[in-house]
């Protein structure tokens, strides 16, 4: 029977895309070095891969079938059924994900097999990760890739070496499937710059024989539902397709939005809201692009972390000084609304959001893709506003907003 080895490639839409495309095909070269065949595609050719979307790559690599073969076999599905190796370029898919194109929050580790790895691409230890996968009824691996999160999109090529070293993590976790030598070889080959070699042989002294061994029965138990789609002989004539429910009412939950379209595993971060500093400006409530914050009967403005996907926006025309800062989205234990729990603990809920700001604020600078730099943060004391600036050439995603030459005027009643 032939052999075939299968590695996922997870991502998130726009923003990893040229990464997860590039580590498909060099894995298929790479592969081909050592007298293989190798096959690779992505999971949508002509989705508009929205802002942070989980997607995936694949690249399917073979000793025993030729080309045609090894694509008859491995190039007809939207999906695979079973991944040897799934790498995962963004730990806070960890927490699940909802693919465009499919549908269900589904697991991580859904495709890994018995005894194979995963992958992750995170400055977190395994046990963090792990208290967010679900369990399987089998043993399986997890390898860490010292790291954070690359963007490396349809616009953006950041160049950080995050493509090299996790080349040679796949070689640390199967030799077969791709070699250091050969991701040495076509590495100085293809650049000429030694450095991406070195980068390759520093992962892979990092990742090799220091797998995370997985238990069967280990992680939690799955809490979202996944649906089942109708087989095709079980549409009946005349069927109905119920429309989507909507309701209107002011208040928390109260916009028209799909409720069984979630949203929520597009973010990598989210907005804590300070609403003890809200000027109730509308200004987040406006701008969100999808409609995330609900008008509450004391003017403030909810934030529905179900629908939230973290883009940043409302964080970059908020005019008070820490209002809403963004912050990593693995942070958090759920989606429960922080207006209620300021409503019933106001001290409790101003300490809880200081605490997840913790003191450092993430800058990416005017031009994107050179990197980011990380800014000390200001613990506000309660009720105290200030306007909020911006250093010269850097726009703020965690943190500070829009710069305000005026004084931040109180909201009514204040």
């Amino acid at each position: 029977m032939a052999t075939i080895k299968r590695v996922e490639i997870q991502y998130r839409g726009i923003f990893q895309k040229n990464l997860a495309k590039y580590l498909g095909s060099d894995i298929v070269l790479i592969a081909s070095r050592m007298g293989q065949t190798g096959f690779s595609n992505g999971r949508y050719s002509d989705s508009p891969e929205r802002n942070g979307i989980p997607c995936k790559y694949f690249a399917f690599v073979s000793p025993d079938l030729d080309e045609e073969e090894l694509e008859a076999e491995c190039g007809a599905k939207l999906d695979i059924d079973e991944a040897n190796i799934s790498v995962v370029l963004d730990d806070t898919m960890v927490k699940g994900v909802e693919p465009w194109g499919w549908h269900g929050i589904r697991p991580i580790n859904e495709k890994v097999v018995a005894g194979g790895t995963m992958l992750v691409v995170s400055r977190r230890q395994p046990e963090e990760l792990l208290k967010w996968v679900e369990r399987k009824p089998f043993s399986w691996n997890l390898a860490i890739l010292q790291g954070d999160a690359s963007f490396a999109g349809l616009w953006v090529n950041k160049d950080d070496l995050t493509r090299e070293r996790v080349l040679g993590a796949l070689a640390a976790i199967d030799p077969a499937l791709i070699s250091i030598e050969a991701v040495e070889g076509y590495l100085r080959d293809k650049t000429h710059d030694e450095r991406r070699v070195q980068a390759a042989r520093a992962a892979y002294d990092e990742v090799r024989g220091k797998q995370r061994p997985v238990a069967a029965g280990e992680g939690i138990r799955w809490p979202y539902p996944i649906p089942e789609l109708p087989k095709w002989n079980q549409f009946r004539e005349g069927i109905v397709v119920q429309a989507v429910p909507r309701h209107f009412e002011i208040g928390p939950n109260g916009q028209s939005r799909n409720e069984q379209f979630k949203r929520f595993t597009t973010r990598t971060q989210r907005p804590v809201v300070r609403f003890d500093l809200c000027t109730k400006c509308q200004l987040c409530w406006y701008d969100c692009p999808d409609e995330c914050f609900d008008p509450t009967p004391d003017g403030l403005y909810d934030v529905n972390y179900e629908y939230c996907v973290g883009c940043g926006r409302c964080a970059e025309v908020c005019p008070v000084e820490e209002c809403i800062v963004m912050v990593d989205e693995l942070e958090f234990e759920d989606n429960k609304s922080p207006w209620e729990h300021y409503k019933r603990d106001k001290a409790g809920y101003i300490a809880w959001a200081e605490q997840k700001k913790g003191n450092r604020r993430v800058w990416y600078p005017f031009v994107t893709g050179t990197g980011m730099e990380y800014r000390e943060g200001r613990h506000v004391p309660e009720g105290e506003r200030k306007a909020a600036h911006r250093p010269d050439g850097a726009r703020s995603v965690q943190g500070q907003g829009v710069v305000v030459e005026d004084p931040v005027p109180t909201g009514p009643g204040d």
